[in-house]
């Protein structure tokens, strides 16, 4: 049985009701307002200023200009008193530590220790421990994965590392991952598993991008769920593919294996071997240089994943190779712009303009100035951000958004530094014809964008990595530029105290002869200003107010007074 609607309460009252109602309220303002003036609080009254007709009215508003001039350097004296008093604190107790750590050798030792420790904070991010966790990684694994990002597969491979695992013996094995596959059409995605095929053993992955902290069990499609998108971002593929040749080279060896993971940043290192355990064992994220250091991962009791930090780009590559496979984040403005540049140049300007839906351009300065225009990136003034539009530019081309493809080499040679032996030992103790199997399983099962909507980029080929420390030229770190500039102000500042003690006493002498010889030339002052003594009032305050009838005619009216 339906359940009968309920009516709304009416607001009509009866007119009694409603006087009484009105009149209570008079009756609490009335009281409200005799309890404010009780208290006093009363709005201030403007000041009126003086009036035209008030004789003297341009001296009395001169006085008044000079009484907040006074005001005003008597604040910035005492303001300076104070600094200096707290200087000569500092370096009172400065010299107090100095004479207990002559004292006591031991203390100074411990002193030194957090710095020591500061200094290997600071190197952990820098490039030679980069170039030294990547050495211990391809030294500890048996079989090395170079991961490529499928949009430019060949910007993504360093000829240096590959020299340095082909030539270290010991049946040491390279496979190439061709990741970020569903950002490419598939026609281009076929042609570069052919073209990579023929070098080293590649695998075709499109690694998860929503992994949980917790172990993610996989969900068993029911006959409702079969028209499920299987391409979305929580859905990986490819994982059996990569495990099972894994898997195989292990019982072929008869040992369990170590796998090290190396490639230049945002390739997606991180992201495979998270979707291989299934759960999110390394930290990953968008900014470059996530991984500081070497990271093992068990998948299994005979595969164990070491995740490497990224490869350094050197910086003999191109502006285009920089802008994409650095290790940190450009934040200078000019290299953003020769980014940027670099970027247009390689690819087609009516594909840009159609992606992010600006009209023709000139140069790259008006790209981004369209850029910042449509997403709203302006700072004060409605001036564009040009800074922003780049940075998010390159987040676009380096991150898992934008879908790009770069074309085939013209020629269809081994690379220069690989030879046919070179490629007959990785290709040795893995079956090909399952892996191309496998790959064309992996194909079939992922959405792909077409091909008139990806933008066509042409590479700048392979990129030049660095690997020895002794190839890096870094500069002196932080707490060594801070130390010596805390040194040279103490050595300084012992010597400008005496230049500015003497200083102090000259001014004070000056001051003290000026109200010697104009006791009382200003009529008007301040209660606060007649209190204090003649020494304090500073040289340039002592005003003539005498002045004849010339000098008043000179004043300046154009000038306002307060």
């Amino acid at each position: 049985m339906r359940r009968p609607k309920l009516k709304k309460a009416s607001k009509r009252m009866t007119c009694h009701k409603r006087y009484k109602i009105q009149k209570k309220v008079r009756e609490h303002s009335r009281k409200l307002r005799k309890e404010a003036k009780k208290r006093g609080h009363k709005k201030p009254k403007k000041d009126p200023g003086i009036p035209n007709a008030a004789p003297f009215k341009e001296e009395v508003l001169r006085e008044a200009e000079q009484r907040k001039q006074r005001l005003e350097e008597l604040k910035q004296k005492q303001k300076l008193a104070r600094q200096k008093d707290l200087e000569k604190k500092r370096k009172l107790q400065a010299k107090k530590n100095a004479t207990k750590a002559n004292k006591h050798p031991e203390e100074k030792e411990s002193t030194t220790k957090p710095k020591a420790k500061s200094n290997s904070l600071l190197d952990k991010n820098s490039n030679k421990s980069f170039c030294r966790e990547l050495k211990k990684v391809i030294e500890a694994s048996d079989i090395v994965l170079q991961v490529l990002d499928a949009r430019d597969p060949l910007g993504c491979r360093c000829s240096q590392v590959e020299q340095i695992i082909t030539q270290s013996g010991g049946n040491k094995k390279l496979l190439l991952v061709l990741n970020k596959i569903d950002l490419v059409p598939r026609e281009n995605l076929e042609k570069w598993l052919h073209y990579l095929k023929n070098e080293f053993p590649t695998v075709a992955f499109k690694s998860s991008m929503q992994l949980k902290d917790r172990s993610v069990q996989e969900k068993k499609l029911t006959k409702k769920r079969a028209r499920i998108d299987l391409s979305r971002g929580s859905m990986c593929f490819g994982s059996e593919c990569l495990l099972k040749l894994l898997r195989d080279h292990c019982r072929t060896q008869d040992t369990a294996i170590q796998v090290g993971v190396i490639g230049f940043p945002n390739v997606g290192k991180s992201s495979i071997i998270n979707s291989l355990k299934e759960m999110r064992a390394c930290n990953v994220g968008p900014v470059r240089g996530v991984t500081k250091c070497m990271q093992t991962v068990h998948i299994d009791k005979q595969i164990k994943m070491i995740d490497s930090p990224s490869i350094i780009a050197a910086p003999s590559n191109s502006a285009l190779a920089l802008a994409l496979r650095s290790t940190t984040d450009i934040e200078e403005s000019g290299k953003l712009l020769d980014a940027v540049n670099a970027i247009l140049k390689h690819c087609s300007k009516q594909q840009m303009m159609l992606y992010y839906n600006i009209p023709d351009f000139r140069n790259s300065v008006e790209f981004l100035t369209l850029l910042a225009q449509k997403r709203g990136m302006l700072k004060k003034g409605g001036i564009p951000d040009t800074e922003r539009a780049a940075k998010l530019l390159l987040y676009d081309w380096t991150g898992a958004k934008i879908s790009y493809h770069s074309l085939l080499p013209a020629s269809r040679s081994l690379s220069p530094h690989l030879t046919k032996e070179v490629v007959a030992e990785m290709q040795q103790g893995f079956n090909l014809e399952e892996l191309a199997k496998d790959n064309m399983n992996t194909i079939k099962a992922v959405k792909y964008p077409n091909l008139a909507s990806s933008i066509v980029f042409q590479s700048s080929g392979l990129t030049n990595g660095t690997i020895e420390e002794n190839e890096l030229t870094e500069g002196i770190s932080e707490l060594e530029n801070i130390e010596t500039s805390e040194e040279g102000e103490e050595l300084t500042e012992d010597d400008q105290d005496t230049d500015e003690e003497e200083e102090l006493i000259e001014e004070e002498s000056d001051v003290q002869t000026s109200s010697k010889t104009n006791p009382a030339k200003l009529s008007v002052e301040d209660e606060s200003l007649e209190k204090q003594p003649a020494g304090e009032q500073s040289p340039t305050l002592s005003f003539n107010l005498d002045k004849t009838a010339d000098q008043d005619d000179a004043y300046d009216f154009n000038t306002d007074y307060v």
